[in-house]
């Protein structure tokens, strides 16, 4: 249950402030927070170094808000954190799903840490200030389910289908984690659901033949990881799936051999 840090879509959602005229800018390092989180999406260890300099110009909360984003983009996890919460507080004027954002990502921060009661109460954080934002619920189960808190990651994962039901993804997390709980009933209804949402997701597919496999149906099983080679191919399922059918073919072949010696 891992999802990667995609810069584009974090630096979209956070606010950016009006240009100045040209002649308030001039000689500053950057002009505004927009040219900041730009440089800071393409090369966030340049950007943090310049973005302090900003700060010493006068760039105020944007260009902390640039030296916290930076250091989240080069995986400075226990740097990030603090200064995302820093942000979080100070950009009083920004939008509320924006702070919400900066919180959800030191959660993400802190949990790559390893700070997990940390993690926690920024995620805890966010979600007082969004309480139905179906994304920030997706990053704390995530978040939770990494460090083996599956229950605690239900819990999520029930309010997100509760206020998405379409969400393919999470119905495949919760999948996951009943899969992992041993709770592989509930686990097939999740899984059957996320794929009629998305019928060609290789990580659902793969997940149904493990689980067909564990009831001895091996025929479905070997069709599902049939299927995540062709619709994943070159993926870690595809890789997976691969590995499950060499052993299925090992051990029907193995069988053969007991039943031809039986018959001797």
């Amino acid at each position: 249950m891992t999802r990667l840090l995609n810069a584009g879509a974090l630096i979209a959602l956070i606010p950016l402030c009006l240009p100045l005229p040209a002649a308030a800018h001039e000689g500053l390092v950057f002009p505004n927070r927009a040219a900041c989180l730009d440089r800071a999406a393409d090369l966030p260890d340049f950007a943090f170094e310049e973005a302090k300099l900003w700060e010493r110009q006068g760039g105020g909360a944007d260009a902390r808000l640039c030296q916290a984003l930076s250091l989240l983009l080069r995986g400075d996890w226990e740097l990030a954190a603090p200064a995302l919460e820093a942000s979080a507080a100070e950009l009083t004027r920004d939008s509320v799903p924006s702070r919400a954002n900066l919180l959800s990502r030191a959660g993400m921060a802190w949990t790559n840490a390893h700070k997990p009661q940390q993690a926690e109460a920024a995620y805890g954080k966010a979600l007082d200030l969004m309480p139905r934002d179906t994304q920030i619920l997706m990053d704390r189960a995530i978040a939770r389910a990494g460090m083996e808190h599956y229950w605690e990651a239900i819990e999520d994962l029930n309010r997100v289908v509760d206020l998405a039901p379409k969400m393919a993804e999470a119905w495949l997390l919760r999948a996951q984690a009943h899969h992992v709980l041993a709770l592989d009933a509930k686990s097939m209804v999740d899984v059957e659901e996320a794929l009629r949402l998305s019928p060609q997701n290789g990580e659902a597919l793969l997940l149904r033949g493990n689980l067909r496999a564990a009831k001895s149906d091996a025929l479905h099983a070997k069709q599902d990881w049939e299927a995540v080679r062709r619709v994943a191919a070159g993926t870690p399922a595809a890789a997976i799936a691969l590995q499950n059918l060499n052993a299925l073919d090992r051990a029907q072949t193995e069988q053969k051999r007991e039943l031809k010696k039986k018959e001797k």
